[in-house]
Formats: structure tokens, C-alpha cells, sequence
């Protein structure tokens, strides 16, 4: 069966798209805004606080990686409140995703622990959701 609709109803069916949002997104007060340091070489320690700080440790003998992540660089850790808190975590190699963490308000810190492959990656990406103050992320280079 073949459809066909007018101009206006394609319309409509794009601006409904452009609606949809994520369920981070529809979270009620969220910080959805993509965030980064400003000046990478003198960052705030606001800025230091929402860095991810990647970790790349040992192998095990199947050839697992275990990769951690602390919301907070330079022993500056991000707080876990109820009203101020890490609400998700995921985890990239090279684009892909490979892994994700969510929060609930004020019961877990905002750290992670992987195992992964980690064979022929080039880039590590951790990305994170400050429920107030957006989204950050940090990159390494293996």
C-alpha cells in the first residue's frame, strides 16, 4: 500500500520529530546544554568538577580492558545531592557506544567501572550529565 500526504501534514510530521526528546531530555529541570572548558589550560574548578577523569587499568586474561571513570579531575569530586547530582554516564570507544550508567538524585556518586575491548581503539570518550549544570565530556587518546 502506497500513502501520500500534502505539504503540511510532512510538515507537521517533522516538527513532531524535531519535538521528540530523549528521556534525559524530558526530565523535569535538566540540564540538557552540551558543555565544555573554556580556556583548557587555567580550567575553573567548577569546570574541573564536571571533567570526567578517564583511567585506563589493567587487562584481564580474556583480553578486557577495565577503563574508570570519576566525575571530577584534579581531586576535585563532583558532589551526590539530592538537589545537585551526576544523573548518567556513558562510556565511548572511538564513536561507538559501549556503555552506560544512570544516577539516582543523591544515592551514588557519579563513577564508573568498564571492562572492555579495547584492540585497535584510538579514542576513549566519557560523557556526562550534571542535572544543573549539563553535559560534559573528556576525550583520551590510546
Amino acid at each position: 500500500m502506497i500513502s501520500a500526504c500534502t505539504e503540511p501534514e510532512l510538515k507537521e510530521t517533522k516538527e513532531e520529530k524535531a519535538e521528540k526528546k530523549t528521556p534525559e531530555e524530558s526530565k523535569p529541570g535538566m540540564n540538557r546544554q552540551k558543555m565544555a572548558i573554556e580556556d583548557t589550560e587555567n580550567p575553573t574548578k567548577a569546570e574541573l568538577k564536571h571533567t570526567p577523569e578517564i583511567a585506563v587499568k589493567e587487562s584481564d586474561d580474556n583480553g578486557f580492558t577495565r577503563i574508570d571513570i570519576t566525575v571530577g579531575s584534579q581531586g576535585i569530586i563532583h558532589p551526590t545531592k539530592a538537589e545537585h547530582w551526576i544523573d548518567f554516564m556513558k562510556l565511548y570507544l572511538d564513536n561507538d557506544l559501549i556503555g552506560e550508567i544512570n544516577f539516582e538524585a543523591g544515592k551514588a556518586r557519579g563513577f564508573g567501572s568498564f571492562y572492555v575491548k579495547t584492540e585497535g581503539v584510538q579514542k576513549i570518550k566519557a560523557e556526562i550529565g550534571c542535572n544543573l549544570h549539563g553535559i560534559w565530556e573528556n576525550t583520551l587518546e590510546i
